[in-house]
């Protein structure tokens, strides 16, 4: 994809950031609406997306090679960046609450409301299969290992951590997937209702990311220091190690990695914090507000970022 290519779309999808921002001054989008907006895309047109992405693709061994290859990478790079943040902490002298909350944000990223649109925009179904699977993985680390991070030693409940993983978007990529493995193809009905309706998730993304920018105080926000830390380590340090690890391997074992599926993989590794860990970590006790700095500052910076990751894309094969 040339780079002319990328910046249009990045582009388009910063413009639907903007008339969002410009719908929140307008009081069109109040914090109300915004809490909203973010259950009507979890619960409804992204579980829509997911399942009838996979309609449009057909199943071949090399896809479903790329599908195995993605599930496997997905892990081995989500561990990284957990224990890139733990090792951050331990460096920078991050304590307590403020450590736990800096190594979950470094593994778990925005995968959701920002990583499929943007996959979807750039590498189409096949791209979105992938972050899919990403979606996954990060789901099944979330509730397991995540909630392990920040809950207190000795009230963790694996038993409670693995019911969350089980969620609607959880059963639509598993339903997806499962389709698209046996070839089943949805009817034309469901495509053009169900298949619509998602198509809708990418704009109304930008919108909530749009007002959780504009309804996040952002004197109170840039004053948490270890905010820009950890945004230095998730949008361009993680991502470009990530990148250059890659590149090595593929020099040593040319043609084992795909570049479509390390081109997903790094974008998603690449996003900015994890707009759900601020609701996991206010559920669990911890300090919400420093999440929510997090988010905050992580989301302003992947504006120039994540052009520049996708960009670099092209140094992989």
């Amino acid at each position: 994809m040339t780079s002319a290519i990328i910046l249009r779309q990045i582009a388009m999808l910063a413009t639907i950031v903007v008339i969002g921002l410009i719908a929140c001054r307008a009081g069109v989008i109040t914090a109300i609406t915004k809490d909203f907006l973010a259950k009507l895309i979890f619960y409804v047109t992204l579980p829509a997306m997911l399942f009838t992405s996979f309609s449009a693709i057909e199943v071949t061994p090399r896809l479903l090679a790329n599908s195995l290859q993605a599930l496997l990478l997905a892990v081995l790079i989500m561990l990284f960046m957990l224990f890139a943040g733990w090792l951050t902490t331990l460096i920078s002298g991050i304590k307590g609450g403020h450590a736990s909350i800096f190594r979950l944000h470094s593994m778990l990223g925005n995968i959701i409301y920002l990583g499929l649109p943007v996959i979807s925009a750039q590498f189409g179904q096949e791209g979105l299969l992938y972050g899919s699977i990403f979606v996954l993985v990060s789901n099944i680390l979330m509730w397991t290992l995540g909630v392990a991070i920040i809950t207190p030693a000795g009230s963790f409940s694996l038993k409670s951590g693995l019911r969350r993983i089980f969620n609607i978007n959880t059963i639509a990529i598993i339903s997806g997937f499962l389709l698209f493995l046996f070839s089943v193809k949805l009817p034309q009905f469901v495509l053009e209702t169900v298949g619509t309706l998602g198509k809708s998730n990418t704009y109304l993304s930008m919108i909530f990311i749009a007002s959780v920018m504009y309804f996040a105080d952002g004197r109170k926000m840039h004053r948490n220091r270890n905010a820009y830390l950890l945004s230095f380590n998730r949008l361009l340090l993680v991502p470009f190690i990530l990148l250059g690890l890659f590149i090595l391997f593929n020099l040593l074992f040319p043609g084992i990695l795909r570049k479509e599926v390390v081109s997903v993989m790094l974008m998603q590794a690449a996003m900015p914090c994890m707009v759900n860990v601020v609701i996991m970590v206010n559920i669990l006790g911890e300090d919400d507000g420093t999440a929510t700095s997090n988010v905050f500052v992580s989301t302003i910076f992947s504006v120039l970022t994540l052009p520049l990751i996708l960009l670099s894309l092209s140094l992989f094969g």
